[in-house]
């Protein structure tokens, strides 16, 4: 189809410059164009002046056979992509790491905004398989989409603030660290004992008593004797060996004022998050497929909104192959001649997000869903590694939300998710979570049973 189109136009988005377009035409019966890239801002103004330009080089009436194709680069395309859509042309996008190879295989290795527009304008005739559809979004899942990434964004800012406190407080409180949960680390009461006692000395100095005294002040009702006594005997260890390392008062100061800056970085992000978080709540009762996509196992409020707001318009995918190509989980081809090389490590392609919540999906699901069971104790006995098969189960999960989709979009009513035993017949959620651990019970037996032969076998071999 794209050979037989007769004009392509690359356009490689700027940031803070103007936008280049480049107008190429198939070599094969295509017109003459002109060999200047054109120049335009981003306004009304630049892209209607784009399109008139489009048309008087052609001759054209309309962008009816014209492709466009640009860069998803920066926030800028989806404003490109969506005018020339609207005007009749057909839109296309290619990542840009696979217009730096082309650009490579042409023999130019110089990257400048001409030759990378000039090299997405002949992408339809010289890698036709990398353009990937530009397909409007609908704004309510646009505005899910933009509330997850912000979501997304500040979560992973309190893990790493969180990461750089633990890593800041453990040389002084390593023992009362391994003492308490991970969970309780961050709780409030917990965090105004930092702010208190950010040094072990803190504690001795205080004393029993008077520490005591602050627990039944800061922690609604005191903490237990038990916890007390683990505070304190860790207090000891930590300040004998703080004092055994000659370490002074200067380093006291330092470490109280950064762990007192880095509670106060915290504790606004997770305010952020709660109001993203509700704005995430209203957004969803706009999009009624997020619920029924928290019926799959594994699948909860978070997961169920990645997967709503990354697969849908789910008519992009004509096939479940498609689907699972953009998920990122398959695995990379490698053969010569009759010889493939299999087990490979995935793809690069996909996005990270989606591959991450669909791998803790998959943690999950795999342990509630019989079949899904079923499938990941097959490969576990096939000796894959677990990572592997988090991989496998997740593509069946992204597969599955695709299937309930694709229903959904096609007018179908009561769409639902319905749990299946091994030989397809629906059961009810308790009686598939009781199999898969049938199946999981069986499994562990099997694989003691192993070992007691391994074992056995290895005795009779020394005797």
């Amino acid at each position: 189809m794209l050979l037989k189109l007769e004009l392509c136009v690359g356009i490689d988005p700027a940031r803070r410059a103007n936008h280049t377009a480049f107008i190429a035409a198939n070599p094969f019966t295509g017109p003459k164009c002109p060999k200047r890239a054109f120049s335009f801002p981003h306004t009304l103004k630049g892209f209607l002046s784009l399109r008139d330009y489009i048309l008087k080089v052609t001759g054209k009436k309309s962008l009816k056979d014209v492709i466009i194709n640009t860069e998803p680069t920066s926030g800028v395309w989806r404003d490109i992509a969506r005018f020339f859509f609207d005007q009749g042309a057909s839109v296309f996008y290619t990542r840009p790491d696979v217009v730096s190879a082309l650009r490579k295989t042409h023999s130019r290795f110089a990257k400048t905004d001409r030759i990378d527009s000039r090299t997405l304008a002949g992408m339809p005739w010289s890698f036709p398989e990398r353009l990937i559809p530009f397909v409007p979004m609908e704004k309510r899942i646009r505005k899910l989409r933009e509330f997850s990434n912000q979501r997304f964004c500040i979560v992973k800012e309190i893990t790493r603030w969180k990461n750089r406190f633990l890593a800041r407080i453990e040389p002084a409180w390593k023992p009362l660290l391994i003492s308490i949960d991970k969970d309780e680390v961050f709780s409030q009461s917990i965090r105004a004992f930092w702010l208190r006692f950010s040094h072990p000395g803190d504690v001795i100095r205080l004393g029993p008593k008077r520490f005591h005294k602050w627990c039944e002040k800061h922690f609604h009702g005191g903490l237990s004797k038990e916890v007390e006594g683990k505070i304190l005997v860790a207090s000891d260890k930590a300040n004998e060996l703080w004092q055994a390392l000659g370490k002074d008062e200067e380093e006291r100061d330092s470490l109280s004022f950064c762990i007192s800056q880095d509670l106060t970085l915290i504790d606004p992000l997770e305010k952020q998050l709660k109001l993203v978080e509700d704005r995430i709540s209203k957004a969803r009762k706009d999009v009624p497929e997020c619920d029924i996509l928290e019926e799959m196992p594994g699948v909860g409020d978070v997961v169920s909104v990645t997967l709503a707001s990354f697969l849908m318009p789910i008519t992009r995918f004509s096939n479940a192959r498609k689907l699972s190509a953009y998920t990122g989980f398959v695995s990379r081809v490698k053969s010569s001649g009759k010889r493939e090389i299999e087990g490979l490590r995935i793809t690069k392609c996909g996005n990270r997000r989606l591959k991450r919540d669909l791998a803790l999906a998959a943690d999950t699901a795999m342990h509630k869903d019989p079949q899904l069971a079923a499938f990941a104790v097959r490969l576990f006995e096939k000796g894959k590694h677990y990572n592997k098969v988090r991989v496998a189960v997740g593509r069946k999960i992204a597969v599955r939300a695709g299937s309930l989709l694709k229903r959904i979009a096609a007018g179908e009513k009561n769409v639902h998710f319905e749990y299946r035993d091994l030989e397809g017949r629906p059961i009810p959620k308790q009686e598939a979570k009781e199999l898969a651990d049938t199946i999981w019970l069986l499994h562990d037996r099997r694989k003691k049973e192993k070992k007691r032969k391994s074992a056995d076998s290895k005795k009779i071999v020394a005797a």
